[in-house]
């Protein structure tokens, strides 16, 4: 099997190339600097040219303020992008993976999200990632959707996301004001990508799946978890999520799990063997 990565630079690409090569498979992973996703005919030219049996798209803009403040930027990537690729796809008779998120739910459900909820976009991050969804749902006839909750894990590029940016100040013990309210299920972008693959190698039913570990928790209760981890001597202070300032609407609780896969292992005990690596 033949894999064609976009956006291979972030915590989930750069996992998926790990996991690809001990499992010795073929992955080629096109930095977005050389190849614009919005270019229909140099991509088409470079999936006609590579022959891969899979292509995984996980370049986007991420993130409520930078889409707000770039929506034009946002829909492009996130929306344009992947309808350029499932046109593509379809075409050439090439399953595609298209990556999303857990900030396509409005976060008034209790209860983690599955697959067969509803989403409810309520900003121009979660409605150019769900218009890139429905472009892929509706012209593709072999692809999956893959949505994520925030994510942990290596990346190649020099960008933080949020466990990175606590456990830069945790470790300099510097105090943390964290949300209470703010309601998520982390999962290591390792156990993602091992799981993808698993996915596409057992020949799964294509659709919408859920990838993460196992459980929910307030971003409050999981900075606290870090900590002990890392055996930190901040102070970690309680705040709602309504405290951040925030351009576009904050869903709260977006946790997710699947219904269509087999539970993975815990996000304790996957936090645990990151950060101890």
């Amino acid at each position: 099997m033949k894999m064609l990565l976009f956006g291979a630079s972030g915590c989930f690409g750069t996992e998926l190339i790990s996991s690809c090569n001990k499992k010795n498979i073929s992955l080629i992973h096109q930095p977005s600097s050389k190849l614009n996703i919005l270019n229909y005919d140099e991509l088409e030219k470079k999936i006609t040219l590579e022959k891969p049996d899979v292509v995984v798209n996980s370049t986007a803009i991420v993130g409520i303020n930078p889409c707000e403040e770039n929506y034009n930027k946002a829909f492009a990537l996130n929306s344009v992008g992947p309808l350029n690729l499932a046109k593509i796809c379809s075409k050439l008779d090439i399953t595609l993976v298209q990556t999303s998120t857990h900030a396509v739910f409005d976060g008034k459900k209790e209860l983690p999200y599955t697959e067969d909820d509803l989403p409810q976009p309520n900003n121009i991050y979660a409605g150019s990632k769900y218009l890139g969804e429905l472009f892929v749902s509706s012209i593709c006839k072999k692809y999956y959707i893959i949505r994520f909750p925030t994510l942990f894990g290596k990346r190649s590029n020099n960008l933080k996301g949020f466990v990175d940016k606590v456990v830069e100040k945790l470790s300099k013990n510097e105090d943390l004001k964290i949300a209470t309210d703010k309601i998520d299920s982390p999962t290591y972008a390792k156990d993602a990508s091992q799981l993808l693959l698993e996915i596409i190698l057992k020949q799964k039913e294509y659709g919408v799946y859920h990838l993460s570990n196992v459980g929910q928790l307030s971003y409050y209760n999981f900075v606290k978890k870090i900590k002990e981890i890392m055996n930190s001597d901040s102070k970690i202070i309680e705040a709602k999520d309504s405290d951040f300032f925030s351009k576009g609407f904050k869903p709260l609780k977006t946790a997710i799990r699947s219904n269509k896969l087999k539970k993975i292992r815990s996000w304790e005990k996957a936090l645990f063997e990151y950060l101890k690596s």
